[in-house]
Order: C-alpha cells, then sequence, then structure tokens
C-alpha cells in the first residue's frame, strides 16, 4: 500500500485561497493523502465561509479543519498541523499556491528514490503568469556569511527549459515543501521563534547537520498565486520580521569568521538605512528596524549561549500584533 501524505495548509483571513489550494489538490494522481487546514484565528467571518465551503466537498475527501485560538503564524501554525497529521511524508503548501495533478506522485517517488533527503521542493512558478518563475530552489551562500537567496524570482521561462535539473539546494522555501516524518523526528519541528521567514534555511541547516540534504525537484510544478496587494500594514510587518530573523539565523548556525562578516555588513547597511529614516522622517520604519536589531541580537545571543528565549518570544508576539495595527 502506497505511504500516507500528509498535506498542511494555513489559511489566515483568506479563505478563498485556501479553498482554491484545497481544490487543485482533488485531481491527484497519487490518492493516499490527507489535508491539515490550519485556521489561524481568522477573523469569525472569513472562517465561517471556510468551514461551509469545506463541507460542500465531497465526503470521501481526507480533509481536517482545525481553528487555532490565537494566531501561531507560519512556524506554529504549521507545527500544529505535523502534530495533528499521521503521514509518513508531509508537505507544507501555502494557501496561495496551485497545483499540478501529479505534484505528489513525483515528489512522494523521488523521495522513495533518495533516503538522504530531508526536503524537496518544486518548481515553483506565477499562477497569474505562468511564463514567469516565483522560485526555483534556494542557496545559502556559506563562503563568506550566512546569507540566503532565493533562485530564479521572477525570471522568464515561457517553454518551461530554465532551471529544469534535479540539484542540491541550500533549503526548501516554506511555499511548497515535503519532508519525511521519521527526519522531522530526528532533527525537530520548526523553530517558533522565527514566527515568519528565515525558518526555511534554518530547518535545512539543522538537516545538513545530521548528514541529510535538500533538493530541487522541477520535474513536479505548482503555481504561487502571488497577491499584488501589499500594502503599507503588511510590508512593515515583513520588515521587521525578515531583519530580525536574518541575525537569529547567524547566530544559530555561523561560525565565528561567517558571524563578524555578517555584522560588518549588516552593521553597515542598517546604520545607512537608520539615517535614511530619520533624514526622511519615517519614524515608524526607524522605530521598527531599530527594535528588529535589537530583538535580534538578543534572541540569537540567547539562542547560542542556550538560555531560555520564551518571555522574548512572548513580547515579540505582542510586539508582531502592534505592527500589524500601524
Amino acid at each position: 500500500m502506497k505511504k500516507l501524505v500528509s498535506i498542511i495548509i494555513l489559511n489566515y483571513n483568506k479563505y478563498q485561497y485556501s479553498l482554491n489550494c484545497v481544490k487543485s489538490l482533488k485531481d491527484q494522481t497519487y490518492r493516499n493523502f490527507e489535508v491539515i487546514l490550519i485556521d489561524n484565528d481568522s477573523e469569525l467571518d472569513n472562517y465561517m465561509k471556510l468551514k461551509t465551503e469545506i463541507k460542500k466537498l465531497d465526503p470521501s475527501f481526507n480533509l481536517k479543519l482545525i481553528r487555532n485560538e490565537h494566531n501561531l503564524y507560519f512556524g506554529g501554525g504549521s507545527n500544529r498541523g505535523i502534530k495533528s497529521s499521521n503521514g509518513a511524508y508531509l508537505c507544507l503548501l501555502n494557501n496561495d499556491v496551485i497545483v499540478e495533478s501529479d505534484f505528489i506522485e513525483k515528489m512522494v517517488a523521488f523521495l522513495e528514490d533518495h533516503p538522504e533527503a530531508a526536503f524537496i521542493t518544486p518548481k515553483i512558478k506565477i499562477y497569474r503568469n505562468k511564463s514567469l518563475i516565483w522560485n526555483a530552489g534556494a542557496y545559502i551562500n556559506y563562503k563568506t556569511t550566512i546569507i540566503v537567496k532565493n533562485r530564479g524570482y521572477r525570471e522568464l521561462d515561457k517553454d518551461d527549459i530554465k532551471y529544469s535539473e534535479i540539484e542540491e539546494i541550500g533549503f526548501a522555501p516554506g511555499t511548497a515543501v515535503f519532508f519525511r516524518r521519521d527526519i522531522i523526528e530526528e532533527i525537530g519541528l520548526i523553530d517558533e521563534i522565527f514566527f515568519m521567514y528565515h525558518e526555511d534555511p534554518d530547518w535545512s541547516l539543522r538537516a545538513l547537520k545530521k548528514g541529510y540534504k535538500t533538493y530541487y525537484v522541477p520535474t513536479a510544478k505548482v503555481y504561487h498565486d502571488v497577491p499584488i496587494d501589499m500594502n503599507k500594514r503588511r510590508s512593515l510587518f515583513n520588515y521587521f520580521f525578515f531583519k530580525r530573523n536574518s541575525q537569529i539565523l547567524v547566530w544559530k548556525h555561523a561560525n565565528l569568521c561567517q558571524f563578524l562578516v555578517f555584522y560588518y555588513l549588516f552593521i553597515y547597511t542598517n546604520f545607512i538605512e537608520l539615517v535614511w529614516h530619520t533624514l526622511k522622517r519615517h519614524r515608524k520604519k526607524f522605530y521598527i528596524l531599530l527594535n528588529a536589531i535589537l530583538r535580534g541580537l538578543t534572541i540569537g545571543y540567547r539562542r547560542r549561549t542556550h538560555r531560555n528565549s520564551k518571555k522574548q518570544m512572548i513580547s515579540d508576539y505582542y510586539y508582531a500584533k502592534r505592527i500589524q495595527r500601524l
């Protein structure tokens, strides 16, 4: 019998995206799978619409809807989905992703043939313009410091010939990633201190230290329905966590040389940004950047020295809620 696959999808106030994602899974050629749909404390109206639409699906469709009392963000929400799942293989899928009908089959086949693979990611293209790539694997620069970079972003690929080879990569983006349950039991769940951003390279680096690899599998394809209305509030939210989390990743994994090079570049570039925000009177951005730098330093140091950072994590949870209101 084919192994069970658990597909974990997070919803936060975007029930229609989640519904479209779920519907794209209905025609999979690989049939032994379950869907764990985690609602991250969406507004009640949004959640009820999702719940109503889910009930209209075929009763034989194996789907479990779970609602969190609080927004646990990407890390916490994904971890709850993993804990609630039963599959030997698991997949984290953004709710704004549409999959091809052989997506699961091709990903499972690769994992079956490559026992050394901890994480694998498909070729990700842009749903609203399928001739453009969203992600073709992601890399980590180890030579001088730890800097993460996505490959192929918005590159033209009309004939689907770019990045067409299977490759070992630095990390698999959380947009669409397959992995093994037994390896997660060995290396641990997503580090929830990240909330969102940089938790995926952290996961792959932890697997690499245990001797496992991460691969890009272009024979499997998904499409990212990227929203075009990236509003200011969302932008500030992303800005904070990107600056904060890039430091935490380095504190957790860098050697001394990588650490020094990173902070040389980080201090230089962010000092310029702080001066720019001051001159332009961008008070909110100045305040958020300064807090991101200080909080990243504090949490990173605590993680490096194995000190308890739970209080800082709780503090940042409420700080994140404040940013969302700006």
